[in-house]
């Protein structure tokens, strides 16, 4: 019984500590993240219609990927903040990226359909925007809207 005692104290230590983390809320994605994650998907999705308008292919399946990556993290900023429409609005741009990326594996792409994809895909961003994005009056700079952020 003796041999039993410091391995199951072990496991309780261990046990209570993963407990009391679990309870303390740790900003896994913060808002900061987030409003890095949305410039460096700004500027790789830029990167894709422009790869695009080269018929870079190659190119614009790479930023697509990294675009579709950086966007599909910033769920947990919505979920944390309950935003059901923002959810949304996030699946569908994922889905039309998605479907992009299928256009741009094609053994033969369709220029009009890829660049169709991409306007489509750029829309879903334009409708989060619209709902969840103000111009500072001053600065003339975009930021997220008040009340989204601490």
């Amino acid at each position: 019984m003796r041999g039993l005692v410091l391995p199951l104290t072990a496991v309780l230590l261990v046990s209570a500590g993963t407990l009391a983390a679990a309870d303390k809320q740790y900003p896994v994605f913060t808002p900061d993240n987030f409003v890095n994650n949305m410039k460096l998907v700004g500027r790789n999705f830029a990167a894709v219609n422009a790869a695009l308008a080269k018929s870079d292919y190659d190119t614009a399946k790479a930023q697509l990927t990294r675009s579709r990556e950086l966007l599909a993290i910033t769920i947990t900023f919505w979920r944390d903040r309950k935003k059901d429409d923002a959810i949304k609005i996030l699946r569908d741009g994922l889905s039309e990226m998605d479907e992009l990326d299928a256009s741009l594996s094609a053994e033969k792409i369709d220029p009009a359909a890829a660049t169709a994809l991409a306007k489509q895909a750029g829309a879903a961003c334009q409708a989060c925007h619209a709902a969840y994005r103000e111009q500072d009056p001053a600065t003339k700079a975009f930021r997220v809207k008040a009340g989204l952020l601490p």
